[in-house]
């Protein structure tokens, strides 16, 4: 078995990069590192996939095993020279080493001369991650531009380092197991040592078979047997693909290793969802992650909000449904867009995950997925908000296939923008009228000012299923209908409940009647939520009634639509209704009750499955004198 050894890199006559100018082409965007390591891996496993198979994408967070620490530390301690340079000989040391593992499979590997000097007359794979830095993408319509994305693999790891493990398919249409080892120290030179000539070295480092002048992978049963040493995961026969691993992964910023599965899990789902879904067959990925042999599965996007406001928007792009964005000067097709658009219960702050809050959504949705060709989450695109917090609406940009290398050019190297500052000419052009017809499309959700308000309650109720699942219902304000008062009739007030908070109104009443009070309030005391009674789902709320006398209290009940209340529907829809009031006299079941004040009622309302619910209650003389409204 050829035994691997460090080989250090020296600047050749003609110059070459050096580590740290590696490091820095990637930068260090204002993102989740691990957001980044999700994505760009990713994306290199999308674009090596094979036809007609699933794509294998799994995420797996180990540490060394006991049993093969020992062959860490002999096989990757770096020769005296350079372990000041090489942070690896110091972990591999270390009782408790932990490794951040892609594993793809259903993939061709990474193929290709492995020598940077040899024409490469079809597949470059090897040359262009292993070897080369900043190569133009050679794959039609891939998600790679620059190559840079495997800095982040250097970044993540605290020594700079990591392992290539890959099976791939010779000329000869035979695979073959390679596995070489990259590290990205600093650079350094070797004047301080008397033993060898001095000369600089770039800090780039390779770990393999060490041959005049450069490092060869190991091959076959030789790569196979170390892997098999350091207990990586190994190839199934006939299988085909690529693990890297990152040495000592850098997850200081998340509190524990399982902490950090269910990050990269949900991050998997809000950056790959586009290629997750099961209608695309075997050209789908299928993702997985692990954390010491325990998995944690990626949600489901088509069924986690706000993830599937994407997907339903995204499923309407070939239809009817959606609209093609056009450049008008010069003409030119840019791309499909469509929408999605719920009345929904808005979430709690710290219902946001991390992952969606660093993918830019912190909350419900107002913004637009931006992709291209190879259908990977490029941004979420923030849209103004609707003049309701509980109107929310999600689209999907694809920008057309003709344009892939204009929108892929207008790319940062993490992929995660498309800035047209940085392109010329009409290519400039199209990819900022893009955003000038995004703003156009979504203006109409800019929220118009608004006048006073007065109180109300709305519940979004979804199905009795979603129900037992644990939906939980809420109360907002909406916009306050300004109706001229009538005589003996007060004009409605302007307060406005909060989230989770009550609200009232308060006025003064028309010409006093008897057995009423010349000041009657109505205080919302528990706002409407969810619960089930006598085997239905229904909303309750709570009301305090100050009054000295009898009050006639009417529910007024409407469905809430985006354009607002549903007043008159359609005919045969169904409506909400009253199912009873509770008093301290009994219960009441009609839709209006009289109760003597100060006292407390419950309103107990049938909603409409899958729809939000208006509730107004309405508070008069039981001559029918209007004397409060809380709504």
């Amino acid at each position: 078995m050829t035994t691997p050894r460090w080989w250090s890199q020296p600047f050749p006559p003609t110059g070459a990069i050096a580590s740290e100018g590696i490091r820095n082409q990637l930068g260090r965007p204002p993102v989740d590192p691990l957001t980044v390591f999700v994505r760009e891996t990713a994306q290199n496993s999308w674009d090596a996939r094979l036809p007609g198979v699933e794509t294998t994408y799994r995420l797996e967070l180990t540490s060394v095993a006991p049993a093969h620490r020992p062959n860490w530390e002999r096989l990757l301690t770096p020769p005296i020279s350079v372990q000041d340079h090489l942070g690896v000989g110091r972990v591999v040391r270390t009782a408790n080493l932990r490794l951040l593992s892609v594993v793809d499979r259903g993939t061709k590997g990474l193929g290709g001369p492995t020598r940077a000097d040899q024409l490469a007359e079809g597949r470059r794979d090897w040359i262009s991650f292993v070897l080369n830095v900043g190569e133009k993408r050679d794959t039609a319509q891939g998600g790679g531009t620059y190559g840079y994305g495997k800095a982040v693999l250097y970044r993540l790891s605290r020594v700079g380092t990591i392992l290539v493990y890959t099976r791939t398919a010779g000329e000869d249409n035979v695979l073959n197991s390679r596995l070489i080892g990259i590290a990205l120290g600093s650079s350094f030179d070797s004047r301080e040592r008397v033993d060898q000539e001095s000369r600089p070295f770039t800090g780039r480092h390779w770990w393999g078979d060490v041959q005049e002048g450069h490092v060869e992978p190991l091959i076959g049963e030789d790569a196979d047997e170390v892997a098999r040493a350091l207990g990586l995961t190994l190839f199934a026969p006939g299988e085909s693909g690529t693990t890297l691993v990152v040495i000592d992964p850098d997850l200081d910023h998340l509190e524990d290793v399982d902490q950090a599965a269910d990050h990269l899990a949900e991050t998997i789902s809000w950056q790959l969802w586009p290629i997750m879904l099961p209608e695309r067959g075997t050209e789908r990925l299928v993702p997985e992650v692990t954390a010491n042999g325990r998995s944690f599965a990626p949600p489901d996007p088509a069924r986690s909000y706000p993830l599937r406001m994407f997907v339903s928007a995204y499923r309407r792009l070939p239809t009817d449904a959606a609209r093609t964005l056009e450049c008008r000067n010069p003409r030119q097709r840019l791309g499909r867009f469509a929408l999605d658009r719920q009345v929904v219960v808005p979430m709690q702050p710290n219902a946001v995950s991390l992952a969606a809050s660093f993918a830019g959504v912190d909350g419900d949705p107002h913004h637009v997925c931006l992709m291209r060709s190879p259908e990977l989450v490029v941004r979420y695109h923030e849209g103004p908000t609707t003049s309701s917090v509980h109107s929310v609406y999600a689209g999907v940009f694809r920008a057309d296939d003709e344009l892939d290398d204009v929108y892929a050019a207008a790319e940062p190297p993490t992929h995660d923008n498309w800035v047209f500052e940085q392109l010329t000419g009409t290519e400039r052009t199209f990819v900022r009228v893009t955003f000038q017809r995004l703003r156009e499309v979504l203006g109409v959700f800019r929220a118009p000012t608004q006048g006073a308000a007065s109180t109300s309650s709305r519940t979004a109720l979804g199905a009795v299923s979603n129900y037992l699942g644990g939906l939980v219902a809420s109360a907002f304000a909406s916009p306050a209908d300004q109706t001229p008062t009538t005589p003996g009739e007060r004009r409605k007030g302007s307060a406005r409940s909060s989230i989770g908070e009550s609200g009232s109104g308060t006025g003064e009443t028309g010409p006093q009647k008897p057995g009423t009070s010349s000041r009657t309030r109505i205080v919302t005391i528990v706002e409407p939520h969810v619960e089930d009674d006598a085997g239905s789902v229904v909303l309750i709320a709570r009301y305090a009634v100050t009054a000295q006398g009898p009050v006639r209290l009417e529910a007024r009940l409407s469905i809430a639509t985006l354009e607002g209340r549903e007043d008159d529907p359609p005919a045969g829809a169904a409506r909400p209704r009253v199912k009873h009031w509770r008093t301290v006299d009994g219960v009441v079941a009609a839709n209006a009750c009289v109760v003597d004040g100060p006292t407390e009622v419950d309103l107990v309302v049938v909603p409409v499955a899958d729809t939000a619910t208006d509730i107004s209650v309405i508070a008069t003389s039981p001559a029918d004198d209007a004397v409060e409204v809380s709504r």
